[in-house]
C-alpha cells in the first residue's frame, strides 16, 4: 500500500507523520511535521478557526509533499466510553441499531452524534452467544469540523479512530503477560486506557489535560495564555525558591496536576477492584502533557504505581530523515499518531 499521512489536531499543534507500507508487521515512519497552532484555532479536538487550519495544513503538501491519503486521530472530552453487551450478530447490523440500544447509557443526544461499537469478546451463554465491548460515542459537529477543514486543505480523510484504540495497537504487547494502563494526556482531556493480552479492557476519558494546567497559571497571574504556558514548561513541579510569582506559579501546577491525578488513580483503583484478578500495576505514560517536567515521579508516588514513559517505535522502522528530524525525542507526542498506521486497515 502507498504511504498515508496520520494526522492529529490538538490545542497547541499540529502533528503529522508520513507512514509508509501503513497496517503492515512493519510500518516505517518516513517523515514527520509539528506546526504550532495559534491560541483558539483548534478547541478540545474541534476546529474552530477552519481557515488558518486548512493553510497551515495545506503546507504539508504542497512544501513538504504529504501524501494526500489521511489517517486522522480524534481527542476530545466529548469522546464517550461505555462497556456494553449485545446478542450476536453480524457487525453492520448491530451498529445500525446502536442509537436506539445506547441512548440511555451515554450523556449525548443520539441523533446529533456519532456511535460505533467495537467487539472485544466473543462469550457463549445459556441463551446465545454475546458480543462484549466498547461503545465510542461523540458529537458529529465536532468532528464534521475539523475533517472539513482537513478536507478543504486537500486531504482526503480515509478513516477517524479515537486515541483510545490507537494506543492500544502501539502498546498491545506490552500488556501480553500482565495488565498495564496507558495514560494519554493530551490538551484537555486525559485517556486511560487498561490494556489485557493485547486488547482494551477499559476506557475513561478523564476531562482535564495540559491545557486546564495552563489556564489555570494565566487566571492567577493574570498572564496570556502563551505566557503561562512558557512559565509551566520551565519549572513544571520542580521546588522553586525565592521569586514569589513563580511560588505562585508552581503552587497552582501543582494543585491542578492534583486534580488531574484524581481522575487516573479513581479510575485505576475501579477498574483494579473489579478486577482482581489482573490488576493494572504499571502505567505507560504518553501525550504531549506527559512532558510536564517532574510529572512521572510525583503521579507514580500518588498512584503506587510504575511509572514509564511509553516508547511507541518499537513496531516500526524509522527511516533515515525521521531519524534526521529527531523523532525519536518526540515519541510520547507522537504515539497516537503513529498508531493509525498500526492494525488492520480501517473498515
Amino acid at each position: 500500500m502507498k504511504p498515508i499521512t496520520t494526522l492529529s489536531l490538538s490545542n497547541d499543534a499540529i502533528r503529522a507523520a508520513v507512514i509508509a507500507n501503513p497496517y503492515t508487521e512493519r510500518p516505517q515512519i518516513l517523515q514527520y511535521r509539528t506546526i504550532g497552532l495559534p491560541t483558539g484555532a483548534v478547541v478540545d479536538g474541534e476546529v474552530v478557526d477552519p481557515q488558518t487550519v486548512s493553510g497551515l495544513l495545506r503546507g504539508l503538501i504542497k512544501t513538504a509533499k504529504f501524501p494526500k491519503d489521511l489517517a486522522l486521530v480524534y481527542t476530545s472530552r466529548r469522546v464517550v466510553y461505555r462497556e456494553m453487551t449485545f446478542p450476536e450478530m453480524p457487525l453492520a447490523e448491530l451498529r445500525d441499531t446502536l442509537p436506539f440500544q445506547v441512548k440511555n447509557y451515554i450523556a449525548l443526544p443520539v441523533d446529533d452524534s456519532i456511535i460505533d461499537f467495537v467487539p472485544l469478546t466473543r462469550e457463549e451463554q445459556a441463551q446465545g452467544a454475546v458480543l462484549h465491548g466498547m461503545v465510542v460515542a461523540t458529537l458529529r459537529t465536532g468532528v464534521e469540523k475539523t475533517t472539513t477543514a482537513i478536507q478543504n486543505a486537500g486531504f482526503a480523510v480515509r478513516s477517524v479512530d479515537v486515541s483510545a484504540f490507537s494506543l492500544a495497537r502501539v502498546f498491545r504487547d506490552q500488556s501480553r503477560e500482565k495488565a498495564i494502563a496507558v495514560v494519554n494526556v493530551g490538551s484537555n482531556s486525559t485517556d486511560v486506557i487498561v490494556l489485557s493480552q493485547g486488547h482494551p479492557v477499559a476506557l475513561r476519558a478523564v476531562p482535564s489535560g495540559a491545557d486546564d494546567i495552563t489556564q489555570a497559571v494565566a487566571k492567577a497571574l493574570d498572564i496570556p495564555f502563551e505566557g503561562a504556558l512558557e512559565i509551566k514548561n520551565r519549572i513544571g513541579l520542580q521546588n522553586v525558591v525565592g521569586d514569589e510569582r513563580l511560588e505562585k506559579a508552581e503552587e497552582i501546577i501543582r494543585d491542578t496536576t492534583a486534580q488531574l491525578i484524581v481522575g487516573i488513580r479513581n479510575t485505576l483503583n475501579v477498574y483494579n477492584t473489579d478486577h482482581p484478578a489482573q490488576v493494572a500495576d504499571d502505567i505507560v505514560l504518553v501525550g504531549a502533557g506527559s512532558m510536564l517536567a517532574g510529572f512521572p515521579p510525583v503521579l507514580a508516588s500518588s498512584t503506587n504505581k510504575t511509572v514509564t514513559i511509553g516508547d511507541p517505535f518499537v513496531h516500526f522502522i524509522v527511516g533515515e530523515d525521521a531519524k534526521r528530524q529527531n523523532i525519536n525525542v518526540h515519541g510520547p507526542e507522537y504515539a497516537a499518531v503513529l498508531g493509525l498506521a498500526l492494525g488492520k486497515r480501517p473498515r
